[in-house]
């Protein structure tokens, strides 16, 4: 009997210690990159919103294999998935919008009110803005862009979080005066889901895939929606270049070259890979043209849900889900890494001058404080030490009973 204690004792500790140092494991969350820093806030982890934010110091060389990773000593305000973040430098602020919240009770939180929440990177702490005009209802699986130069996030489409109503408006904030703005929706494409949006330097945002809710259709990734953010106006492109497959929940970067690089992403067939994952699209030439690089992927790489942040030279892929056909949705802790420069996948990040970086017009930015101790209302950061003590006295217990 007393082995029987020990063995589970064994398999409890092992799990306790393995899933509090490595909780790599989600989807659907949102990501940004501030100087060398990449954050992670959120996901989901089965069917579930978590409220846990990881950093990567991108300063650093690593291995994909034992990624760095560190867990922030404070959690977002609510539960978080399917929602997007965009750092504002004029206020070194970090803003989380839209997507699926729910409180410690795991509970929906439907009150458009806490649709939008900052995190004060001088002092780490969250709050809710006090903005002017009327806020959007609540928006989930959009995504949205903020131009640097003027302050001004722009998001479009997604579905309420209320009736899951598909949405079409073009939403603008302006955190400069904390005021939230309608866009055009002249011209601009059906309600979408699952879309990639891309602000490019002459102040176009590239409306990339994504899915016609009402018709449960994949639009058409030849079809762009471009919006003119300095004229507030819709146009289409149709683009040229090699066939691709419509996709929706993939992702999108920007190289400094002005190429949207896109990846990964769902059919309407779950356990069908989408035709070419990798792509690039040249915004340099007019009509836009389509072309497909020939890297080896990774082994079993069928992603979607996940974040691509453009590194440096590297495209960086982190966690997502897939889908195979003898499992379910499966969740995977995903780190893959791309070196746009020849197109191939590694395995070993060497941290370049992160160019990119450099050249978003902002303040510098002060020295990052300490750590505060975890909010009381969230004692979800993981802390191994109290288990590891109750584990251990239960050890000596067993081992004075074998004695």
């Amino acid at each position: 009997m007393v082995k029987i204690k020990v063995f589970f004792l064994v398999i409890i500790l092992s799990t306790e210690i393995c899933h509090s140092i490595t909780p790599l494991e989600r989807y659907a969350q949102s990501s940004v990159l501030v100087d060398k820093k990449l954050f992670f806030f959120g996901g989901s982890l089965l069917l579930s919103p978590i409220n846990q934010i990881l950093y990567l110091d991108v300063s650093k060389p690593f291995n994909t294999l034992d990624p760095p990773f560190e867990i922030l000593n404070v959690t977002t305000p609510v539960r978080s998935s399917f929602a997007t973040t965009f750092f504002n430098p004029l206020k070194n602020v970090i803003y989380l919008f839209g997507g699926i919240m729910r409180n410690d009770s795991n509970t929906k939180i439907n009150d458009d009110r806490s649709n939008l929440y900052s995190f004060d990177l001088e002092t780490y702490k969250w709050s809710i803005p006090q903005t002017n005009e009327t806020a959007p209802g609540r928006k989930i699986q959009m995504n949205g862009v903020i131009n640097n130069k003027t302050g001004k996030f722009y998001v479009f489409g997604g579905f309420s979080g209320k009736n899951n109503t598909a949405l079409g408006d073009m939403n603008i904030f302006d955190t400069i005066s904390s005021t939230w703005l309608k866009g055009s929706t002249k011209g601009s494409p059906p309600s979408l889901i699952g879309y990639t949006a891309t602000l490019l330097s002459n102040r176009t945002i590239v409306f990339i895939g994504g899915k016609e809710l009402y018709l449960n259709k994949l639009r058409d990734i030849n079809q762009l929606a471009l919006y003119d953010t300095e004229v507030d106006q819709w146009t289409s492109m149709i683009a040229r270049g090699i066939t691709l497959g419509n996709r929706y929940s993939h992702s999108a970067v920007l190289t400094p070259d002005e190429r949207i690089i896109i990846f990964g992403g769902n059919t309407n067939d779950l356990t069908i890979p989408v035709l070419n994952q990798l792509a690039v699209l040249n915004t340099k030439v007019n009509p836009y043209e389509w072309s497909v690089p020939t890297p080896a992927l990774p082994s079993s790489l069928i992603i979607s849900l996940h974040s691509a942040t453009l590194v440096g030279n590297y495209m960086f892929v982190n966690f997502g889900k897939t889908y195979m056909k003898d499992e379910c949705q499966k969740p995977l802790p995903y780190f893959y890494i791309l070196d746009i420069r020849n197109f191939t996948w590694v395995t070993q990040y060497e941290p370049d001058q992160l160019d990119q970086l450099d050249q978003l017009e902002r303040p510098e930015q002060p020295k990052q404080p300490e750590q505060p101790e975890q909010p009381e209302q969230h004692p979800q950061t993981p802390i191994i030490v109290d288990k590891l003590v109750l584990l251990l006295e239960l050890v000596l217990e067993l081992v004075l009973a074998l004695a």
